[in-house]
């Protein structure tokens, strides 16, 4: 069995892209275009700038991977990191970005769930402590407008991921036998930027195949919250309340986890009888794919984390971000290129990645959207 898959992408191009760094923990005033802090508390780590990581749950293989990458940035630099998960609750995010501002910060980086990116960039700004956000987007405001210490966004662009799944999923599901294709949709957390951005892709695929001439019938549309325990009884329901299911879309890897495991509760065998994609590349996942009950999975956006702190990094050292906002094309998989992905992704990490020399600080490409999540050449 193949050793856990923990990180992904961020090719040779994000080799130059990429990093992260440290300096010293504590308040102190940072200006909004990078200047160096002034202001260092002792930290007996060695110095190393400290940073708070908000995550609306630790529950997650995505959200294993995105610390698990951050704090080896973190490591490799001398920095560190206070993480904060919410266990997916709303209350507790708000009250994670209090206690977090209260710890004696450097900087704080967030996905900000539940509303929890304005207050922050709110406590941010009456604070003076820079602010990066990622994985999941602030659409009420840009980095580096409203508020000055909201100093960047990187994240992926859920809405052509989300296309994408579909389109493959139109390509490759088998219709039933009066011609038209059958799905059904299972949905992300509710009111989250990330399953709405999702599932505006899938939109997009069902209005461009169908305008093609395609027959495609939505038979439902179920919440999973993004969780493979909440994903099985929807998938469940759907099952039994639709009469013929050719194919499902899967908002993340949890939910396809649950829908591969309805499928299996109900008689299914999940690509013969029933064709699902998925979107994470979540270790379990990537071997569906490898063993063919997965027909499709894109991802590797929880290296956004790592990202993340080489660019704070290099922001409390001076250096400027280029990009304020960075949206990302993922990494899809298939089962013809799950053996490539195992060899250009080891051990949490792209091959041959250097972290120190990514970041500006030690020589690395200050152009921040330089790089793309793909196989090598």
């Amino acid at each position: 069995m193949r050793r856990k898959i923990l990180s992904i992408l961020l090719c040779a191009a994000m080799v130059a892209a990429l990093a992260v760094g440290c300096g010293s923990s504590g308040g102190g005033e940072s200006s909004g275009d990078g200047d160096k802090k002034e202001e260092k508390s002792e930290d007996s780590s060695g110095g190393g700038y400290k940073f708070a990581m908000l995550v609306p749950t630790m529950n997650h293989e995505y959200f294993e991977n995105c610390v698990e990458f951050a704090e080896q940035c973190a490591k490799e630099l001398g920095c560190t990191i206070d993480v904060y998960s919410a266990d997916n609750n709303a209350d507790t995010m708000n009250k994670n970005v209090e206690d977090a501002m209260a710890a004696g910060i450097d900087g704080i980086l967030i996905d900000p769930y539940y509303a929890s990116g304005t207050k922050c960039a709110e406590m941010c700004e009456a604070q003076g402590i820079p602010m990066i956000a990622f994985d999941s987007d602030i659409e009420e405001f840009d980095p580096q407008g409203d508020y000055k210490q909201y100093i960047s966004f990187i994240g992926p662009d859920d809405a052509d991921a989300g296309y994408n799944m579909a389109c493959n999923l139109f390509e490759n599901a088998t219709p039933d036998a009066d011609g038209t294709l059958y799905v059904g949709v299972v949905q992300g957390t509710p009111g989250t930027a990330v399953a709405i951005n999702r599932e505006k892709g899938f939109d997009k695929a069902l209005e461009e195949y169908e305008g093609k001439g395609m027959k495609i019938e939505v038979v439902g549309r179920v919440n999973g919250d993004f969780a493979a325990e909440t994903s099985l009884p929807a998938t469940e329901d759907l099952l039994q309340s639709s009469e013929k299911v050719n194919g499902i879309w899967s908002a993340n890897g949890g939910t396809a986890t649950g829908v591969m495991a309805a499928c299996k509760n109900a008689g299914l065998t999940p690509g013969k009888d029933i064709t699902i994609v998925g979107m994470d590349l979540n270790s379990s996942n990537v071997e569906a794919v490898e063993n063919g009950e997965l027909q499709y999975d894109i991802g590797g956006h929880w290296l956004v984390g790592g990202y993340g702190v080489i660019q704070m990094y290099d922001y409390l050292n001076g250096k400027k971000i280029e990009t304020p906002k960075t949206i990302l094309k993922l990494l899809p998989i298939t089962k013809d290129t799950v053996d490539k992905f195992y060899t250009d992704y080891p051990d949490n990490i792209p091959k041959n990645f250097d972290i120190k020399a990514a970041s500006q600080m030690n020589g690395g490409d200050a152009n921040y959207s330089s790089f793309e999540f793909k196989f090598s050449e």
